[in-house]
């Protein structure tokens, strides 16, 4: 669950995000794409296979791992600083940045346009990005929190110096292309999170925290084997995964199902994890994703607690009528101001 006071501090940036202009710090301005735009024209390209929307450019096995290791390399470079949510969370804001304004510009030009903003002005950006994702879907946003959090700090000039550079690099990286298209089978090429995290995860912490990636070949071959041994995924089936990290296991799982003609929204999801910061990404993949809304996520040790299915959903419900709470005191606020304006129009007139 999210902190009282960063509770009370993303209300307080939901109802601005609300009342504010359309156009938000960092807006999507539709452009045409550029005349050397890297889309893939390779009809026999892995990506085009079985799926009727062409891809935006060609997404090797190592892309994910330059990703990762570009944004350690910026974050360390820049900053020094030892704080991982930040260029975690940076690189999860730019990817549900998508998310948030359907239809969204070529990414290229977008790319351009969002590496050129001040510090401050990212910041602003990407804590109206996660805002934006909270209304969707509350209960994975609060999983999510921990790598968010950090857009309510009074942050310095160090911290403020890493976030453009991890943006930066994130940006030239693909970070964009990568979680942009509108078929979520695109979208489900490459575990960013799980990249991001275990780059910036020194070699010997991840081996005192007993973490290792799990490479997506691995994932890919046990889940169509998995797949090619059964006779496919009934409607209704439920999948849990008691050490999710980031969820690459389900990452594999969906696409299998998508290729074989399955909708995942029609099962079961349940990504249990007992590092927070892991979890965080699992959330945020969830959503990119598209797993869909019986998708959840939960923060818990599967040896000491069991199975937290049931907390995850309770935790989702609760979640949804909180945020529905809000829509209604904003709704009512809104139209508590438009009557308050009207009432002071009409007196200025009558004085008048």
């Amino acid at each position: 669950m999210a902190q009282p006071d960063f509770a009370a501090r993303l209300t307080a940036a939901l109802s601005s995000v609300r009342q504010s202009a359309p156009t938000p710090a960092l807006a999507l301005v539709p452009e045409a794409p550029a005349a050397d735009s890297p889309d893939c024209a390779d009809p026999g390209c892995a990506r085009h296979a079985g799926v009727s929307n062409p891809p935006r450019f060609h997404i090797t096995r190592r892309s994910g791992a330059d990703l990762g290791e570009s944004i350690a390399d910026a974050w360390y470079g820049s900053c020094g600083s030892s704080r991982m949510d930040i260029p975690v969370g940076v690189v999860a804001a730019l990817a549900l940045w998508p998310v948030k304004s359907q239809g969204a510009t070529h990414a290229g030009a977008l790319s351009s346009y969002i590496a050129a903003q001040p510090p401050r002005v990212l910041v602003k950006g990407y804590a109206e990005v996660y805002a934006a994702t909270w209304m969707l879907r509350p209960d994975l946003m609060d999983v999510a929190a921990p790598i968010f959090r950090w857009t309510e700090e009074d942050l310095g000039e160090q911290e403020l110096r890493g976030i453009a550079a991890v943006t930066r690099a994130a940006l030239r990286a693909g970070v964009l292309q990568y979680t942009g298209d509108s078929d979520p089978y695109f979208r489900c090429d490459i575990d960013l999170m799980s990249w991001t995290i275990t780059n910036l995860r020194h070699n010997s912490s991840r081996k005192g925290l007993g973490e290792y990636h799990t490479p997506p070949e691995i994932t890919d071959l046990m889940a169509r084997m998995l797949m090619d041994t059964t006779e496919g995924s009934p409607v209704g089936e439920s999948f849990n995964e008691p050490t999710a990290g980031t969820g690459g296991m389900f990452r594999s799982a969906v696409q299998g199902m998508r290729e074989r003609g399955l909708n995942p929204h029609e099962r079961t999801w349940v990504m249990q994890e007992l590092n927070p910061l892991a979890a965080a990404g699992a959330a945020v993949n969830t959503v990119v994703w598209d797993l869909g809304p019986r998708a959840v996520v939960v923060v818990g040790d599967t040896l000491a607690q069991g199975d937290l299915s049931r907390e995850a959903f309770a935790h989702q419900r609760a979640m949804q009528a909180h945020r529905d709470t809000i829509r209604q005191a904003t709704a009512f606020a809104l139209a508590t101001g438009d009557a308050v304006r009207m009432l002071d129009a009409v007196t200025a007139d009558r004085a008048a």
